[in-house]
């Protein structure tokens, strides 16, 4: 499956003591602390990290990433597919993957046509502006099934890119982790006009009489860009794309209502097995996201 492959690659990478990859290029205000896992508590909480580490700018972290989060985020959006009635009507799936990363959402999708034991085929476009993603990319793109027919990749800011292309193919759009991004990079005044340029350059160029399905995941926090989910819905409402959209969530470390956002997810189990080699990384083992899932007719 794809994702032994991928994280054979990183593991192997990481682990390798002749590894051309450094951290010298770190970008920590303060020292580095040598840690990978510190290094991304740091990119992910920024405000509790004023000094720490702001972005993936260096491989060693890319493959440390991979290993360490995979298994959840794949998990996370395969509970969301199996909630979709829209997608078991598409033929085949042409997806497109804003902010990609290491694709587990591609993961995902062949788990649930795997399981699923239906008979279609995956066009995947991923987009990340980061660069360092390639060399997983690479093998990605390699990687050969009946099921995964072509992954492609492009390195580009996703925010400028849509406001000038448009993009016709598309029928399942993801959002993975992105908007948790934006707001950590204290771009979350722009997720409006990001939102306004995927509707008028790719929703709106929907084949007719097959759904469009707009896969949202990302960290259940109302304080980190989950509560702008919602503009998206209203905004296609406003742009006459008729349709329905449902929130789920996750029952880990729930502290308060605001958290509970729709329905829950009756277990938070993680759905592809972490092998005992990963036990370094202190992998995530349970789900924990918010999700939107969005289906227009």
């Amino acid at each position: 499956m794809l994702i032994d492959e991928i994280i054979d690659f990183c593991d192997g990478h990481y682990s390798s003591q002749d590894t051309k990859c450094s951290c010298s290029d770190c970008n920590h205000q303060n020292s580095c602390s040598g840690s990978c896992k510190q290094c991304l508590e740091e990119i992910h909480y920024p405000n509790k990290y004023p000094l720490g580490k702001k972005d993936y700018d260096c491989c060693n972290l890319m493959n440390f990433y991979v290993c360490d989060y995979t298994h959840k985020y794949a998990s996370e959006m395969l509970y969301l597919l199996r909630e979709s009635e829209a997608l078991k009507e598409i033929k085949n799936y042409h997806i497109m993957s804003i902010g990609c990363g290491g694709a587990p959402d591609l993961i995902a999708f062949e788990r649930y046509i795997m399981d699923s034991g239906i008979d279609k085929t995956i066009s995947y476009w991923g987009i990340d502006k980061n660069k360092l993603w390639q060399p997983i990319h690479d093998v990605i793109s390699e990687y050969r099934n009946s099921i995964i027919g072509k992954a492609q990749f492009d390195y580009a800011d996703a925010i400028q890119l849509f406001n000038q292309h448009s993009v016709k193919s598309t029928n399942v759009l993801i959002l993975q982790y992105i908007i948790s991004h934006f707001y950590n990079t204290n771009q979350i005044a722009i997720i409006d006009s990001f939102y306004d340029d995927l509707i008028k350059n790719i929703i709106k160029h929907k084949e007719d009489g097959v759904p469009f399905v707009i896969l949202i995941n990302d960290v259940n926090s109302n304080n980190r860009g989950r509560d702008y989910f919602i503009d998206l819905c209203e905004k296609l409402s406003q742009s006459n794309l008729t349709g329905t959209y449902s929130q789920f969530y996750f029952n880990y470390r729930i502290q308060n209502d605001h958290q509970k956002y729709g329905t829950m997810h009756q277990q938070n189990e993680l759905l592809f097995k972490v092998p005992n080699k990963l036990n370094k990384y202190e992998p995530w083992r349970v789900c924990s996201s918010a999700q939107m899932l969005i289906e227009l007719k």
